[in-house]
Order: C-alpha cells, then sequence, then structure tokens
C-alpha cells in the first residue's frame, strides 16, 4: 500500500473519531416536567341580602334600587288590589271615616302596574321618607298635603306631574276606584325627570332572624289575629303553616291580589299603636296625623307565634321592636304588613280555636 493510500487511511479514522467524540459530548435533551394542577378554591362571595325583606338578593348593585312608595285604595268598593303582594313593605292606616288606605313600599319586586291609586294623607309624610325617601307614587291629595309634601322635600311622581307616561284608568271599574300606575315604568319616568333612582349606599331596612332560626321558642303561639282598625277595616289574618304566610280577610271576606288573584298574604304582620291626631281636611271631613316617630306598644306575628313589645320610631328610617324584657325583635324573612291602631283600641289572637289573649 503506498504512503498516500495509508495517510488517507488515517485521516479518515481521525474524521470519524473526532466526529464520534462532538457527538458523545453533545447535551441529551432536556427533560420537561409537567407541574400537577393545583385546585384553586375561591371563597364563596358574602351573600347580598334586600333591607325590607331580608331574603337573599341577586348582587350589591340590586339593593341600590330607590323604593318606590304607592298608595293604595281601600274603599269596600275599590276591588281587588292588583301587585300589592309583590310589596316589601305595607303600611295601613286609617284615612277618614272608618275607611283605611295602604301605603306599599317596592323594592325587591316591582309588579307591571298597581291599582287602584289614590291619593295621599298625612302619614305619608312619617312613611315615604323612613325607605330611604322613596319616590313616591299618588293622585292628588288636599292641598295642606301637597303643601307639607313639597316642604318635606319629598320626590314625588304623582298623577298631575307623570300623567299618561305612569297613569291610565281601567275601563273595568268605576273611577274614582280604577287609577292604574305603570310601576314598571317608574324608574324609566323618574330618570327622565330628573330623580336619583339608585342610591348610593343601601337603605336602612328592618332587622331579620336568621333563615334556620327556630321561632318556637319566643312568645305565644297563635293562628288567627284579629285587628279591627274600625267597623268597616275589620280584619283578620289567619296563619298558614304550608305558605308561612298570614292570610287576609276584611269584614269575614278573603282579600285577594287581582294580579295572581291569590289571598293577600304577608310573613310578618305588625300591629303599631299611634298617637291619632286631627289632620288635613280632605273634602269636608278631618284626616289624621299619625305620628308614627315617638314610639309606642307593638304586638308582632310571625311563624304562627305572637310577640308583645315596643316600637321606637325614626324619621329617616324603619322602625325597631323591643320584646317586653327589652331584647330587640328580629322579624322572619319575607314581607311585612304594618296595621296602625289608635291608642286605646284592642286586638286578639287565637290559637286552635281558643281565644288566647287580648290587648
Amino acid at each position: 500500500m503506498s504512503k498516500k493510500s495509508m495517510l488517507y487511511i488515517v485521516l479518515l479514522i481521525s474524521l470519524v473519531l473526532a466526529l464520534g467524540a462532538v457527538t458523545g459530548c453533545r447535551s441529551k435533551d432536556p427533560v420537561v416536567v409537567t407541574p400537577p394542577e393545583v385546585e384553586v378554591i375561591e371563597e364563596p362571595a358574602e351573600p347580598v341580602f334586600w333591607p325590607l325583606t331580608g331574603t337573599e338578593a341577586d348582587d350589591e348593585e340590586a339593593i341600590l334600587g330607590r323604593t318606590l312608595s304607592v298608595k293604595i285604595d281601600n274603599h269596600p268598593q275599590s276591588g281587588s288590589k292588583v301587585g300589592i303582594n309583590s310589596a316589601d313593605v305595607v303600611f295601613e292606616t286609617l284615612a277618614e271615616g272608618g275607611i283605611s288606605r295602604f301605603n306599599a313600599i317596592f323594592q325587591s319586586e316591582i309588579p307591571e302596574f298597581v291599582m287602584p291609586v289614590r291619593s295621599a294623607r298625612d302619614s305619608d309624610l312619617y312613611i315615604v321618607p323612613q325607605f330611604g325617601d322613596a319616590l313616591f307614587l299618588f293622585s292628588g291629595g288636599n292641598q295642606n298635603v301637597l303643601a307639607k309634601l313639597r316642604e318635606a322635600n319629598v320626590d314625588s311622581l304623582e298623577n298631575a306631574l307623570a300623567r299618561a307616561a305612569l297613569y291610565r284608568r281601567y275601563p273595568g271599574r268605576a273611577a274614582p276606584h280604577n287609577l292604574i300606575v305603570d310601576t314598571a315604568k317608574a324608574y324609566d319616568v323618574a330618570y327622565e325627570k330628573g330623580f336619583e333612582i339608585k342610591s348610593e349606599e343601601p337603605i336602612t331596612g328592618f332587622a331579620f332572624q336568621e333563615e334556620d332560626f327556630d321561632f318556637a321558642n319566643i312568645g305565644e303561639p297563635a293562628t288567627q289575629a284579629h285587628i279591627p282598625l274600625s267597623a268597616i277595616s275589620n280584619t283578620k289574618w289567619d296563619w298558614d303553616g304550608d305558605s308561612g304566610l298570614w292570610l287576609r280577610s276584611v269584614s269575614g271576606q278573603a282579600q285577594y291580589d287581582g294580579a295572581t288573584e291569590e289571598q293577600i298574604g304577608f310573613n310578618n304582620v305588625i300591629v303599631m299603636w299611634a298617637t291619632h291626631s286631627a289632620g288635613s281636611m280632605a273634602g269636608n271631613v278631618v284626616t289624621y296625623n299619625i305620628d308614627l316617630a315617638s314610639g309606642g306598644d307593638v304586638t308582632i306575628f310571625m311563624e304562627g307565634r305572637r310577640i308583645d313589645g315596643t316600637w321606637e320610631g325614626s324619621e329617616d328610617a324603619p322602625q325597631t321592636f323591643r320584646d317586653s324584657d327589652g331584647n330587640p325583635i328580629l322579624l322572619s324573612p319575607g314581607r311585612s304588613w304594618v296595621s296602625v291602631m289608635r291608642v286605646g283600641d284592642t286586638i286578639s289572637s287565637t290559637y286552635d280555636g281558643a281565644d288566647d289573649s287580648e290587648y
């Protein structure tokens, strides 16, 4: 073999060895390690509750909606009260001649419309401001009451202001018991009129028990409450354990919500005794000025129980309640009906058909 061939073979072997060395020194491909998935447990959001019912709301934004206060007719010929079972709170007060009227406060549920709407009374000057300065929907009133509402800076969406934008007559009933207010449109109309329709902070509401609270150990049992505001407004409430509601009858006849054809029913029935004095004139009749701020006696019916105590008033928040030992009375979560009695008038309650007590 020639020297040239030998040299070629040596060079070839050297090249092979060099390549092998380089390959052997090359680092291995990196190993990719996938970390185990870590389950992130989010803390559940704190529940938000409606101020006037103590029931859970959708979110914090919902409870900022401004309350609507609607004055409702309760004349014996006024027919069913359309939309009233949607109210968070209803105040029943004497107007004149033994006839009562309602002031219904709506926030958690706004019905499509409410009927029959009637005129304002002196008592509304106490009621409307208690609920976050509610937007007040009504139809007229005597000049003294209207002047007082203006002086108190009550934001009124009355018939004279909103007219056809909110109010209309229902042809199936005789006037004046047929005025409808389209509550579903109230916020839009209020906004157009320059009124605020939301609050910056939630309004002050009633104080409520937890939903799973055992009511068996408070007060005394009661399955019927007899609350005679007058001979005309002679009311009874029957406890219905299946629905958890007190069901309303007047002069022996069940009273219905015309929107659902269901009997008027509320979770809490609150009877407050308040001083009644001569108020403004309604035609030739003197109406009542009803003091809903100074305090007095109270009886509360809830969950088939009766609790007696006292109430304390406020100019810009709902009343608070205490039992005979001075402890706060917390309401059952749900809707509340407030019947305002004259000082000295009496009510009674029964349990299983036997007279239980008379106040």
